[in-house]
């Protein structure tokens, strides 16, 4: 599909910075295995803020940076596994908050760590329903610290909470292009109704991840035509600095066209690519009309990639 750009981005987290120490004096565990296995060194808790609270929060900033009004925007998906409640829905809570119209299409949808990928073709889709006019605001915001089960060492330390927002429009000399998927397979990563809690096998999530994510990247280029020069920055899911090394290494690709900050966030899921690109906004490094290759995978098993330029005026 053509014509879809991201106009402006923003995010936002919890207020409370919880260290590998922090962590270790809850559960047993190191700030050096973790280090080690995950890249991971901190991560937000949102403890006085709800989902929707982190959402708004990044929306706001992702509206200014657009330079829009709220009442251009048509349509808001908020891509949650985590939602404050069953319904009424994130997004409608959200539209309600943020002030936008009456007639805007807000709805969640539920893509584990793929959804902020899965949730911008849904927006291209209906950007191109319409002709075009208006913009979509698509958020990806998660509070996942309440389902972390703290007597699992092995999972409950990758987690963090936050949102990311990104206000996409179109255009008609713009590029995207999307593929995505799923491998059935509930036991491996879930959250299940009864107890709540993230549940996770984390050498398959890992064997999954390290074949699927460069496998990804080669079909998107190749059924595109998409050359290396074509690509200014890889970003992918930030669940775990290893996974995306072996990224690196299987592709053979630079190693500074990837970006990374799960260092300080952990895995956000949803939120995770939304923030990389909003804290690349704000670094400089994408001033000027950038392409960006952004990657997610996670609970279902899902993946999803996805080519789009970012034109940001500044």
């Amino acid at each position: 599909m053509a014509g879809i750009v991201v106009k402006g981005l923003g995010y936002a987290h919890g207020r409370r910075s919880v260290s590998n120490e922090d962590m270790a004096r809850t559960v047993d565990t190191s700030d050096r295995w973790i280090r080690e296995k995950t890249g991971i060194r901190s991560r937000y808790f949102a403890e006085d803020r709800t989902n929707t609270d982190m959402a708004c929060d990044a929306a706001e900033k992702a509206i200014a940076s657009a330079g829009i009004s709220r009442e251009e925007i048509r349509w808001l998906i908020v891509c949650t596994f985590t939602p404050d409640d069953r319904t009424p829905s994130t997004a409608c809570a959200a539209a309600g908050s943020l002030g936008l119209r009456q007639d805007v299409l807000a709805l969640d949808i539920n893509g584990a760590c793929s959804g902020f990928i899965y949730g911008c073709e849904l927006a291209g889709g209906l950007l191109h329903s319409r002709d075009g006019k208006g913009y979509a605001l698509v958020i990806g915001s998660e509070k996942i610290s309440p389902r972390m089960d703290m007597k699992d060492r092995s999972t409950c330390v990758l987690f963090g909470d936050g949102a990311g927002a990104a206000v996409l429009a179109w255009d008609e000399s713009a590029v995207f292009r999307f593929r995505g998927g799923c491998v059935p397979d509930r036991d491996v990563l879930y959250c299940d109704q009864k107890q709540g809690l993230i549940h996770m096998n984390g050498q398959e999530v890992y064997r999954f991840a390290v074949s699927r994510v460069p496998a990804e990247i080669r079909a998107l280029m190749e059924e595109n035509s998409l050359s290396e020069e074509d690509v200014d920055w890889y970003v992918l899911h930030q669940a775990n600095e290893r996974i995306i090394d072996s990224a690196v290494r299987r592709l053979g690709k630079p190693e500074k066209k990837f970006f990374k900050n799960l260092y300080h966030y952990g895995n956000t899921s949803a939120a995770s690519i939304p923030i990389a690109l909003s804290e690349m906004e704000e670094k400089g490094l994408l001033r000027g009309r950038k392409r960006i290759l952004a990657v997610g995978f996670g609970a279902g098993l899902t993946y999803g990639s996805m080519y789009i330029e970012v034109d940001i005026e500044v």
